[in-house]
């Protein structure tokens, strides 16, 4: 057993309403289905350097980052939308496209070991 904190949080989900397990794992699986493609796709756009598609598929990551409080990850995929929105800095922006990367990654594993997917 690790003493290191959760990447994630269910506050959100706790806070709607009607929100019962069934419902939250409902959400759990529909993250696990759908993000990590999402971020290996936003590591793919980067290599290739397709800043239209970098800035679409971290503004549909955006959404359920924040639903499942991956606080750690609340900046950086705004800072990779607006770099690669405007085309700036984008010396640094595969750092960030990695870390995100990684982080979904190891959330990823985490909840599918916390709810057994």
């Amino acid at each position: 057993m690790t003493d290191q904190p959760k990447l994630y949080s269910l506050q959100r989900l706790l806070e709607i309403d009607n929100a019962d397990d069934g419902f939250i794992r409902d959400i759990v699986s529909v993250f696990l289905n759908n993000v990590p493609a999402n971020a290996t796709e936003l590591v793919k756009a980067g290599d290739e350097k397709n800043w239209r598609s970098v800035y679409f598929i971290a503004h549909k990551m955006k959404a359920n980052i924040d639903l499942l409080c991956i606080n750690c990850l609340h900046q950086e995929i705004r800072e990779v939308e607006q770099m690669a929105k405007t085309q700036t800095n984008l010396h640094q922006i595969t750092d960030k496209i990695n870390f995100i990367y990684n982080i979904i990654q190891r959330t990823s594993a985490e909840m599918s070991n916390d709810f057994n997917l």
